[in-house]
Parts: structure tokens; sequence; C-alpha cells
């Protein structure tokens, strides 16, 4: 009776040291990472400056010299391994004088953006060429434009839920125009049937992407929210380049009123936490544990970062292409100059960048041993008639 006794008060103590145990690690959990203080309506700043802190890339890029944004920025940084703090002094910064005004957090980070110095937006810059060609091969247009941001529309979206890869892809989609939507083409002097289609000629490290959930309705001439489940997948990849996601916005509640929180998975633990203003918990879903997808109704903008691994064949790719591109110009010189010059029995390896100087003294020597050959046959000549005499 006594032994059963004590078994009892033994599991008992194991359960209540269990507890405190736990507790105890809630409580070292939350000591780790600290919140921002809500000024009035900032929680779209506040998301916005979490994110920013757990992306460590930018934190050796701010420049404490810098008459911008970095001083303000990495004073807040500072003080997050420590403890909860205000953001009043970027707000001043930032020139935000209502700060229980909303306002939207992708417009919030385009300013920071626009503010922070460039070593730091560069790491978010990425640039799309858009290039149109008629029927015949003709260059149209082609333009190049810089972004810090890719929005992808949740308008005609026929299944439950959207694919946010689905509409990545649809980005770079051939675009065909025809019948009535045809394109004057100046070379063919008329209009002309074309393709379009866009290309990321240089990848940000930070790539994001914004889920257009405000929009405007045409038919009702009236904003809205779309509150669509979207599936958020853990990886991106695009022409060969990986991305993975680190960073996600939600705005939560209606067009007229909401909330903003962030969910950022932290590089020190690989764990992922609920931003909320003052809080900062361990998210009680951990992001990806167990699909490669994330489904969502409040996901606004969702951050990925590039894969530090990128495979040596894609490299070798971009290096070959650089050196094609890089030798076309020559290649196009020296065949204009066989063109002019009516040289015809150069060998086609003199195409080859470098050869141009083989081809001048091979050319030189030819002509030399000729005109020695040919003035050998006339001193021969004379001597036989002189000898004839």
């Amino acid at each position: 009776m006594i032994s059963s006794r004590k078994r009892n008060l033994e599991e008992v103590n194991t359960e209540e040291t269990k507890k405190l145990r736990e507790d105890a690690d809630a409580v070292i959990q939350q000591k780790k990472f600290h919140g921002l203080k809500n000024q009035g309506a900032t929680c779209y700043l506040n998301s916005i400056m979490q994110v920013l802190f757990m992306t460590p890339e930018i934190h050796d890029r701010l420049d404490p010299e810098s008459q911008k944004i970095d001083q303000e920025l990495r004073n807040i940084f500072e003080l997050l391994k420590k403890r909860t703090c205000g953001t009043e002094k970027i707000t001043k910064t930032l020139e935000i004088h209502n700060v229980s005004q909303q306002r939207d957090a992708a417009d919030c980070l385009d300013l920071i953006l626009c503010k922070v110095s460039p070593r730091v937006s560069e790491l978010f810059e990425g640039q799309l060429m858009y290039t149109t060609k008629c029927s015949k091969g003709h260059v149209i247009n082609e333009e190049t434009n810089p972004f810090w941001t890719l929005p992808l529309s949740l308008r005609d979206n026929p299944d439950e839920t959207y694919s946010m890869e689905g509409g990545f892809e649809k980005i770079f989609q051939t675009k065909s125009y025809s019948g009535d939507n045809m394109v004057y083409c100046e070379e063919c002097e008329k209009k002309t049937e074309a393709t379009s289609r866009c290309e990321m000629v240089k990848f940000p490290h930070i790539l994001i992407l914004l889920l257009k959930r405000f929009d405007f309705d045409y038919y009702t001439m009236s904003d809205f929210k779309s509150d669509c489940c979207v599936a958020v997948p853990s990886e991106m990849t695009t022409n060969g380049k990986k991305y993975k996601v680190y960073g996600i916005v939600n705005h939560m509640g209606s067009l007229r009123g909401g909330h903003y929180t962030a969910t950022v998975l932290s590089r020190e633990d690989h764990t992922w936490y609920d931003c909320d203003d003052c809080n900062v918990t361990k998210a009680e879903e951990q992001l990806f544990a167990k699909t490669k997808t994330y489904s969502s109704r409040t996901a606004y903008l969702v951050m990925y970062r590039a894969s530090e691994r990128e495979s040596e064949e894609l490299k070798e790719q971009q290096r070959t292409r650089r050196r094609v591109e890089k030798d076309e110009p020559k290649k196009r010189r020296m065949h204009e100059y066989i063109k002019k010059s009516g040289e015809k029995n150069i060998h086609e390896d003199a195409l080859q960048p470098g050869k141009s100087s083989e081809i001048k003294t091979n050319t030189f020597l030819i002509t030399f041993i000729t005109g020695f050959l040919a003035l050998i046959v006339i001193l021969a000549m004379i001597l036989t008639a002189l000898s004839r005499n």
C-alpha cells in the first residue's frame, strides 16, 4: 500500500516537473524574440519590420553613416534582440504623421526600400525583360523593368484554391496577338500577328510575391478584398533558380478595417514564429512540416530567399551564354570584313575569337612567298635567254 502511494506521488511529481519545464521553455522562447508596440494602427509597419529583422542578409549592409533610414533600422534591430520596443523614430523618418490611419503593408515596404541605402534595396531588386516579336521574327518592342515585388492577380480563378505557383508561372507564359489584337511592325510596315514573352534577366536575392487581395471591380465600380484560399508553395523555381519561403505578411479583416501580422521562419532554430505587434510566439502550426504547400486565406505578401545551392549545370549554361553573347559581335564584324574584302578561301576557324591577327599574318606570308617565287622564275628565264645568246 505504501509503495503504491509512493509510486503515485512520483508520477505526480514527474508530471508537475514536466509542466514546470514546459512553462520555463515557453518563457525562454518568449524572451528569444520580441515584439513591436502598436502606436495606433501601425500593425502594417510592425509586420514588415519583423520580416526585415528576420532577413539577416540586410543587417551588415545597413550604412551607419548614411543620411537615410539605415541607422533607424539598425537601432530597432538591436533593440529587438533584447526587448519589446517602439517604432516612433522610424515612423518620423518615414514621414508617417498619422499613426492611427490604416495603411497598406506592401506600400510600407516600398517606402522603406525607396529610402534605404542601395546596398540594402539591391537584395530585393530583380529585372524583367519584355520582348514582342512579329510573326517574321522582327523585334517590335523590347524593354527591361526593375521590380521589388511581383503582383499575382487573384481574379478569374476557376479553382476553389488559388495556386501561387501557377500564378507565378503565368507571368512568363508567351502571349499571342492575332485578329483585332494584331500589332504594328515597322519593318513589315503593317499590322501583323505577334507574340510577347517575359523573362527574368536579373534574379533578386529576396523574391517578394504580392497576392492582390485588394482590387477594383469594374462592374460594380467599387474596391473589394478577396479572401480566397491560396496554396503557398515552400519553394519557387524560375529558369533553374530556386527560392525557399521564409516570411509571410498576413491581413485579417475587411477592406475598410483589418489587422496585419507576420509569420516568419527563424534561421537560428529553423522554427516558424507568429508576430502580432508586441506578441511573438512559436507558431502552433509549423508551416510545411507535413506538406510542401500551406493553405491560407490571409497571406498577402510572401517572401522567398534564393537557395544557396545552385546546380553547376546552370552556372555553366549561364557562363556559356555570356561567352556567346560576348563573342557574337566579333563574329559579325569578321563576317562583314570577309564579305567586303572578297576573301573566299579563309577557313571558318578564322571566325573564332582571337584569330584575326593570325589571318593577317597568314595572308602576308602567302603574298610574300608568292612574290618571291615569281621573282625566281623571272630571273631563271633571263639567265636561260642569256645562255642561248
